[in-house]
């Protein structure tokens, strides 16, 4: 009694192994090198929907990481990287509130976020933060919550969320120009467009009253989708 060991397991899924006659240590025991080796050329098949069913089912079923000739972080980049290929955001949604370690979900959060905003629905994007609720370490994220918070009217949030970032370091000055401004600390804004994210697109756009941007082929997916959903683009050709 004097020598318990507090241990974390990890477990990450969203489904319940028992309803799909699985259990929780179905990985336990499989070889990392042929799982990333077939999963490899999962990728370059054309699945029929049973098929994406059953692969959702392994990969998202509550369960203890394999151990052999695999790290944690590659079986978890592995199930991150399946969540984007079939590009199911509500899916990809539920996975990360169930599993709410948002810095062990980075890329998962970003491409959620910056779908979300490429459509336009920058409240969607938003709940994302607002639904977890842990201390974000990826400089990218931490931007996006800090304008959700100004965005969401929580100013002195942003402020505090701001300050303990450039204790930190960061150090953005588009960002930051674009914060002040937002926050009324400048009057005057450089009126240059960042194509270097989604999120700094949107805040060139949000900041700048005389907008106006023209697409080439050069432009990433996610500006065209929100140059299209925000009605920006002056010939549908």
């Amino acid at each position: 009694d004097e020598t318990l060991i507090s241990k974390k397991i990890e477990i990450y899924g969203l489904y319940d192994p028992e309803k799909n006659g699985l259990t929780i240590d179905m990985w336990s025991n499989s070889d990392g090198i042929k799982i990333l080796d077939l999963f490899e050329k999962i990728k370059k098949i054309n699945l029929s929907n049973d098929a994406k069913d059953i692969l959702d089912i392994a990969l998202l079923t509550n369960s203890y990481f394999p151990k052999k000739n695999i790290t944690s972080d590659e079986f978890l980049k592995l199930k991150a990287d399946w969540l984007i290929l079939n590009n199911d955001i509500k899916l990809i949604e539920n996975y990360i509130f169930k599993n709410a370690n948002i810095n062990q979900n980075i890329d998962l959060v970003k491409f959620v976020v910056n779908d979300y905003l490429s459509n336009g629905e920058i409240e969607n994007a938003c709940n994302v933060f607002f639904n977890i609720n842990e201390a974000i370490i990826n400089d990218y994220l931490s931007k996006f919550y800090i304008y959700c918070l100004l965005n969401n009217n929580q100013r002195d949030d942003a402020q505090l969320q701001f300050d303990l970032k450039k204790e930190l370091g960061f150090n953005d000055p588009f960002f930051e120009k674009k914060f002040n401004f937002l926050m009324g600390y400048e009057i005057d804004i450089d009126q240059k467009i960042s194509e270097n994210s989604i999120l700094d697109f949107h805040l060139s756009h949000r900041t700048n009253v005389d907008f106006d941007f023209q697409p080439n082929e050069k432009t990433s997916k996610n500006i065209w989708r929100y140059l299209s959903s925000l009605n920006l683009l002056e010939s549908v050709e």
